[in-house]
């Protein structure tokens, strides 16, 4: 069971978006295709699935009928379509009756994660996340031989993420997904596209692996470059010097045959190396583009001579409500010189509240937020309110009071270079536009930087360079984010908003991973302890009423099958009992 394509070319209104691309998907492939964004990963994928036509090439299925399930980023629904009548519509076309295909449909609902009370709801007006996990559903009750998945992490919490990283790993199905996730890229794939607008490129392994042999291949890309620069340097200096011999030679010979015929033999080499040279320049490697590194002095510039305080924002038993409805209650934490705070929690708990509260855009129902009169906030907002769209990209970043020179610098950091400075805001792409909010904020002088969501929308690259940058910032940083593996890289401390409470834990993300699962077995264990001794407590009940008939007056056939579910009732008790004093001793 495969794919294979050649020669696969496409394009748009006369724009090529690739062209003469090969690839192949096999039975045990889990591909991640990554790339900029608008480089044509979705478009790849429309043409796989013959979604969209190719304008040339081949595409093989082996075997011809080959069933392929895209599930898109964008998924949409019926006006009238339910949640759980979506489901149906597979589920019922494949159970031999409706009460088996709705048990099958319902097992699916829950399994994603979408609640009983939304099933009667219409699919359309679902959140993101809970459209992301309806159109889920599918690749559990479908029917199909390889799976294409676009973006499945976009709008997903990071237990959400979790659930689909383990459904995946499991389904045994050769698969080709698109994702920014590079922690979603790293659990799930063994193999990675990169699709660049020149071709397309397979690396084995997950994300992770790909990074290290990309970097080794620019890195031995680099040294062909400058091997070949200094043969081609050395070849035009001996035809310059050889062409200069010759000159001279020729006019010194005269009419003198030895010369002339010497002065000849020069010419046959000097023609020999010039046809060289020409074959050096037609196959040149071009030159490895310069990764600019992060301007580390004007990331810091606020920082040089100034000495912040230990403990810059206190947060005391903060509540926060909207009429009836409690958002979360007695939450205290303290931000301290370097931290960088990985705020965590599912969709609605209340994380872009706590942080508008603390950037004092919003007000707690109790609690106070103490600021270290030092301490300078600079705030992303993930809906990138603060930005002028007439405005120039340059012109935008320079608003914020920055020198020339070093918004240049931190620009070409953040990707833009050269002419793409004069773009309108207007005319970027959301991810575009958050590297602009982005280079704003850090060039304001901010000493705490409060972000929502800084790297939505942005694709692998970009969000590398803003990961580089923060790294090397040097004043505190709390961060709300859905990206592990940015968390992963960032986070010193991480808080966690669940059930309207605060957890803290004094540790980087793999950390709370840790520590997150011990107490999810811990509580399994106490849940676990509480059904053995209710089941004790319900057996000793029974066998007590058991023993109350028993002492009644019975006659003999009753009394017999007393007896009997009586012994039985009493091994069970004992086995239930033996369990408890097994838990109790570990």
């Amino acid at each position: 069971m495969n794919i294979y394509f050649e020669n696969l070319s496409k394009s748009y209104n006369g724009k090529t978006i690739f062209a003469k691309i090969k690839g192949q998907i096999d039975q045990d492939d889990c591909i991640g295709l990554i790339g900029l964004n608008g480089v044509g990963k979705t478009t790849l994928m429309k043409l796989l699935t013959g979604l969209e036509e190719v304008d040339s090439g081949q595409i093989n299925y082996t075997p011809p009928n080959l069933e392929i399930l895209y599930l898109p980023q964008y998924p949409q629904f019926d006006e009238q379509s339910t949640v759980l009548g979506e489901v149906l519509k597979t589920t019922c076309g494949q159970e031999k009756s409706y009460v088996d295909a709705e048990v099958k449909a319902k097992k699916a609902l829950n399994e994603v994660g979408l609640k009983e009370e939304l099933w009667i709801q219409k699919a359309r007006n679902l959140s993101g996340g809970e459209k992301t996990k309806l159109m889920l559903c599918q690749a559990m009750v479908n029917e199909f031989d390889m799976l294409f998945l676009d973006e499945p992490t976009n709008h997903l919490d990071m237990d959400s993420c979790s659930w689909l990283e383990d459904f995946l790993k499991q389904l045994k199905k050769p698969m080709l997904l698109i994702s920014h996730d590079r922690y979603f890229l790293d659990n799930v794939t063994n193999k990675i596209w990169e699709l660049t607008p020149e071709k397309l490129k397979s690396y084995s392994g997950n994300y992770s692996a790909y990074k290290l042999q990309k970097e080794k291949e620019d890195k031995n890309l680099a040294k062909q470059y400058e091997k070949q620069q200094a043969k081609i340097a050395s070849l035009e200096e001996m035809i310059n010097t050889r062409k200069n011999w010759y000159q001279a030679a020729h006019k010194a010979a005269g009419q003198n045959d030895f010369w002339r015929s010497k002065a000849k033999k020069h010419t046959s080499v000097l023609r020999a190396k010039e046809k060289e040279l020409e074959r050096l320049k037609s196959s040149a490697i071009s030159k490895p583009k310069k990764v600019t590194s992060p301007a580390f002095d004007i990331i810091n510039k606020a920082f040089t001579g100034q000495k912040l305080p230990p403990t810059l924002v206190e947060v005391r038993e903060l509540t926060k409500s909207y009429g009836e409805k409690l958002i979360f209650k007695n939450v205290s934490f303290t931000i301290k010189r370097h931290d960088k705070i990985a705020l965590l929690g599912t969709n609605g708990t209340g994380k872009t509240t706590l942080l508008k509260i603390i950037t004092g855009l919003d007000k707690p129902s109790s609690g106070s937020v103490k600021l270290n009169p030092s301490v300078k906030i600079g705030y992303f907002a993930q809906e990138l309110s603060n930005l002028n769209s007439n405005s120039t990209v340059l012109d935008e970043v320079l608003a914020s009071g920055a020198k020339m020179n070093e918004t240049r610098l931190l620009l070409a950091c953040l990707l833009f270079r050269g002419d793409t400075v004069y773009k309108k805001v207007g005319q970027l792409s959301m991810g575009e536009q958050g590297r602009v909010a982005f280079a704003k904020l850090i060039l304001s002088g901010a000493n705490l930087l409060i972000l929502d969501e800084p790297t939505n929308y942005m694709d692998i690259i970009s969000k590398e360079k803003i990961e580089e940058v923060l790294e090397d910032f040097e004043g505190s940083i709390l961060f709300v984010s859905h990206d592990r593996y940015f968390t992963k890289r960032l986070a010193t401390k991480v808080l966690k908003l669940e059930n309207h409470v605060l957890r803290r834990y004094e540790g980087g993300y793999d950390y709370f991973v840790a520590k997150n699962k011990q107490e999810s077995a811990n509580f399994k264990a106490k849940t676990d302890l509480k059904e053995v001794k209710d089941k004790i407590a319900r057996l000793e009940c029974e066998l007590s009423f058991l023993s109350g008939k028993l002492a009644e007056p019975l006659e003999e056939e009753e009394k017999r099958e007393l007896d009997e579910k009586f012994i039985k009732t009493a091994r069970e008790l004992n086995k239930w009992r033996e369990l408890l004093l097994g838990n109790s001793a570990h």
